[in-house]
């Protein structure tokens, strides 16, 4: 073989044929999909639902639903939003790959709260008028049973092993417990005055009761039932948990605040002003932020939970509610 110093091998184009080849794949790989999040924003007052994107903070998409829409329960498993629509008494239930409603559940008397189980198999709903709870298979969307609870039921949660709901009934001034495997009722609670929203920890160790009537929370060692009442703003209406269960964030409609609990040492550590008459209120743990819904001002407040300061407010429909899980992280 007769190689020529100052003639390059045909190897060498082939090494840089490859060179340039595996630039180009590392040029045109497709980049991890990020996780981002959905507010869905039920507002009473005009029959919709506003779909927010917690990213950009902005309302991306507004849908029609029933006749006053209060309460909602989302799953990022089913890809599904559940509205409780009050006055035309069903359930909404809206793709959120689409945002737009795919079905109807009718529901007697005036369905409130709504809760998923953990694996999103089962939505309860809570009938305000009737005193029940309805059982519903999400998979065939039909009511399986109904469940005589006290008087007034509003909010309710479900434990993260699935084995217990907890309903906030109104007007008994009590907590059901019911064992989600036999539909029994284990016990009740007694709480605070008018107890309307339910706040569970993500690991269940903590309930919390939000008491309207006498401007104070309930706070509830599931393990050992121990009982601690705070006060908080006046007149509170719903609360919910950061993430690492440090933080506990309450509404209060009648002062247009949030106040912000540190839940070891259960004091109050700030108050943030927000919209009028705050409602809902939910965590997004992906951007540390908690959206707040105004039924007064029409508006969601945005709030940086990580200073715990007021960040944006964004423009919603009509007296918006969100009563319940209305954050989607996907």
């Amino acid at each position: 073989m007769n190689i020529q110093p100052n003639k390059p091998l045909k190897l060498n184009h082939f090494v840089i044929a490859l060179a340039i080849a595996a630039l180009n794949i590392s040029c045109t790989m497709i980049p991890t999909q990020q996780k981002h999040s959905l507010a869905y924003i039920t507002n009473q007052g005009e029959n919709t639902v506003s779909v927010i994107d917690t990213t950009e903070n902005t309302v991306i998409k507004t849908i029609q639903v029933g006749k006053a829409p209060v309460g909602i329960a989302v799953s990022a498993q089913l890809q599904r939003a559940y509205i409780s629509n009050v006055e035309s008494q069903n359930i909404s239930i809206i793709n959120t790959q689409t945002n737009a409603v795919i079905g109807t559940i009718q529901a007697s008397g005036s369905p409130v709260g709504l809760a998923l189980s953990p694996d999103s198999k089962t939505l309860y709903v809570a009938d305000w008028f009737g005193n029940h709870v309805l059982v519903v298979d999400t998979y065939q969307n039909k009511i399986l049973r109904e469940l005589k609870v006290a008087n007034a039921p509003a909010g309710m949660v479900v434990s993260p092993d699935n084995q217990q709901l907890y309903v906030a009934n109104r007007d008994s001034n009590e907590i059901t417990i019911i064992d989600t495997t036999t539909l029994d009722i284990k016990k009740t609670i007694p709480v605070g005055k008018h107890p309307y929203g339910l706040a569970l920890s993500t690991s269940g160790k903590w309930l919390v009761s939000v008491n309207v009537k006498e401007d104070s929370i309930s706070i509830i060692n599931t393990e050992t039932e121990q009982q601690q009442r705070l006060k908080v703003g006046y007149h509170p209406y719903c609360a919910t948990f950061s993430l690492d269960e440090k933080t506990l964030y309450v509404t209060n409609t009648e002062d247009d605040s949030v106040t912000v609990i540190d839940v070891a040492t259960q004091k109050t550590i700030a108050s943030i002003d927000v919209g009028n008459i705050p409602e809902g209120i939910n965590i997004d743990a992906i951007n540390h932020r908690a959206y707040v819904a105004n039924w007064g001002s029409s508006n969601v407040s945005v709030i940086n939970t990580n200073t715990n300061t007021l960040l944006t407010t964004i423009k919603t429909g009509e007296k918006s509610r969100a009563f319940g899980q209305f954050i989607l992280s996907r």
